[in-house]
């Protein structure tokens, strides 16, 4: 699945629980590895960020955090919540409070196989 807001196109991934949780992925396929290719050194991409939709009864609470280095704008985060609700469409027409942090990558930890 592709997520398209203007110019910007990535790649949707849904991680499903049950029929009431929803994790969304927003990643570039290009930069996944193979399994042929996690042998020795694995540089492994963690995406553009995750949203998480759980449907509670009549509504629904969606939170989740985006790198603003792609998500630049409000209106890019709107037209992915948008698109995860157009996604699954039992999450449609409820009242959903949402929290969505666009975040700044500073640093990270990692284990890439060579030591």
């Amino acid at each position: 699945m592709k997520f398209i807001f203007n110019n910007f196109t990535c790649d949707v991934e849904i991680f499903n629980k049950d029929n009431d949780d929803f994790v969304v992925r927003f990643y570039d396929k290009a930069k996944e590895q193979n399994d042929d290719e996690i042998i020795n050194l694995v540089i492994v991409d963690p995406g553009y960020g995750y949203i998480s939709l759980k449907i509670k009864g009549e509504g629904a609470l969606l939170s989740g955090f985006l790198d603003e280095d792609i998500f630049i704008t409000e209106e890019m985060v709107d037209a992915a919540i948008n698109y995860i609700e157009d996604l699954i469409p039992h999450a449609k027409n409820r009242y959903m409070p949402y929290h969505v942090v666009r975040f700044k990558k500073a640093s990270y930890v990692e284990y890439n196989g060579e030591y």
